[in-house]
């Protein structure tokens, strides 16, 4: 069996679960479009945009034919394909002749490409996509949503969804957590152990991708409360950092604020958590016991926009508090997100089987 993971490397994930798949004895490759700004890893990286179109499309076409004939899975992340162009309104082109050459199609979805906007303001009283700034991010993007998504479900063998608030929208579509996150190589030991005694200004750390829809103007308006109270509070906003810069940023964190908005903890807080470090973020509560198994487990203080500077204030004057939740959150990593554990689920679906 021969996978290929493609085209983005958004989050991260793609390259984790393949290096997974490896390691369990599946050939499994990475391939992108073109990289993003956080320098992901992958295996091969077309550099699409580097170059004229036409000499884009060129090397985008001669890729599919080399992997056409090299792969048995298809497994596209982002809920996208290989040749797939929604600003052209060229949606899937490609998954009509996979289904026709007897190849496996798996979609992972992993956030606004299947967040219907316009249900999300209706459905949930605290929603990302009521807050959300992006100009393209319209009622029309909703249909185009809906079309692809229809699409999807008539050709692939199985559809992933990395966020639980998404199995509203893919029904059918089967909850995965985040792989990509090696507790071997996000290690936490002493060295990202910064405090060792109550003093001196605690260190938030948060990393928006978006401001607008992690709720960041909430934890600046939470911290500087916190300031005007008295308390020695350092708030550290991550962003358009390489990721390979990242992992130094959070170990000299006391506390990690994720998001308040989407209702599920996000990459940075499954790496925050292997590091030891305590997060905070808002969970919506029924999704988590309709869609997430292990929901009841989840060590992260849960908070709101509303409830933030409480649930902050409590935490920061607790160091023993924050060393347990921390040690928690590495023990929960090791169970939950271990990414050899998450590719027997991606493998059985190739298979398809039911995961061992």
């Amino acid at each position: 069996m021969k996978v290929l993971h493609c085209p983005t490397d958004t989050g991260g994930h793609a390259w984790g679960l393949s290096r997974a798949e490896r390691a369990l004895g599946i050939h499994s490759d990475v391939m992108v479009r073109r990289s993003s700004w956080l320098q992901f890893p992958s295996d091969v990286d077309l550099r699409l945009g580097e170059s004229s179109l036409a000499t884009g499309l060129f090397r985008l076409g001669r890729f599919f034919v080399q992997a056409v004939r090299n792969y048995d899975v298809f497994h596209f992340n982002w809920g996208m394909s290989m040749l797939d162009r929604r600003v052209w309104n060229l949606h899937y082109l490609d998954l009509p002749l996979l289904k026709r050459l007897g190849k496996r199609i798996v979609v992972t979805f992993q956030g606004c490409d299947a967040r219907i906007k316009t249900l999300s303001r209706k459905q949930f009283g605290t929603s990302a996509c009521a807050e959300c700034d992006v100009a393209w991010c319209t009622p029309q993007m909703d249909e185009i949503r809906h079309e692809r998504i229809r699409k999807v479900f008539a050709y692939a063998d199985k559809v992933f969804a990395l966020n639980p608030d998404l199995l509203h929208f893919l029904p059918g579509a089967e909850f995965l957590p985040y792989a990509s996150v090696n507790p071997v190589e996000w290690t936490a030991g002493e060295s990202y152990s910064r405090r060792s005694a109550d003093v001196g200004p605690i260190r938030i750390i948060h990393m928006p991708t978006n401001r607008s829809i992690k709720g960041t103007k909430y934890i600046e308006q939470a911290c500087a409360q916190l300031r005007a109270e008295g308390m020695l509070v350092e708030l550290v906003l991550v962003e358009h950092v390489p990721h390979d810069q990242v992992k130094n940023l959070i170990a000299q964190a006391d506390v990690v604020v994720d998001q308040l908005l989407i209702g599920w903890y996000g990459a940075s807080a499954v790496e925050a958590m292997a590091l030891g470090k305590p997060v905070l973020c808002y969970l919506r509560d029924d999704d988590l016991k309709r869609f997430v198994p292990f929901h009841d487990r989840i060590p992260i203080v849960r908070t709101t926009k509303e409830t933030l500077v409480d649930d902050l204030r409590g935490l920061l004057r607790n160091l023993a508090q924050r060393g347990e939740i921390g040690s928690a959150g590495r023990r929960f990593v090791e169970e939950w997100h271990d990414p050899l554990k998450i590719a027997r689920q991606s493998i059985a679906a190739y298979r398809g089987s039911c995961a061992a």
